[in-house]
């Protein structure tokens, strides 16, 4: 399976009412949080709508927005099949430019022609997967969806 990745770009209007923000770097207690994330799982970069249910003719998207950080960090997905066993890990360096209070990266997974053209017969990929976020070798977040 060949995954493609990480495009960026500043947040978009809007996005922050889509999802819950997560803690990223626990502050000293009482002050406010240093550095966020927003992640969504997607099948249109277009159309920022959560999803948890795919087909396999679906691109599926894991859509970070960071929010209040600064300099270049690295970050790691894990698509994790129904069989519990890793398909893939996807990882990648980004740079936060100075001034962006806000910056997306995305990852994608994608059973189309000329990635991972799956059958009806190969049922390791139908079910319920899993992908799990990471950011400068910390585990942030597992997000669960399902192929069919």
């Amino acid at each position: 399976m060949n995954i493609r990745f990480l495009r960026w770009s500043n947040l978009p209007r809007g996005l922050a009412v889509l999802t819950a923000f997560h803690l990223l770097l626990s502050p000293a207690y009482g002050e406010p949080p240093r550095s966020t994330f927003t992640t969504i799982l997607i099948k249109d970069l277009t159309r920022l709508v959560p999803a948890a249910s795919f087909s396999r003719t679906d691109r599926i998207y894991l859509h970070t927005v960071w929010t209040g950080l600064t300099g270049s960090h690295e970050v790691k997905v894990l698509w994790i099949r129904p069989d519990k066993k890793v398909q893939e890990t996807t990882r990648f360096a980004f740079s936060v430019p100075p001034g962006n209070t806000s910056y997306r990266t995305w990852a994608w997974l994608s059973f189309k022609k000329e990635m991972l053209n799956i059958s009806g017969g190969e049922v390791k990929f139908i079910g319920a997967w899993k992908a799990h976020l990471f950011l400068d070798g910390k585990f942030l977040a597992e997000y669960s969806f399902f192929v069919s």
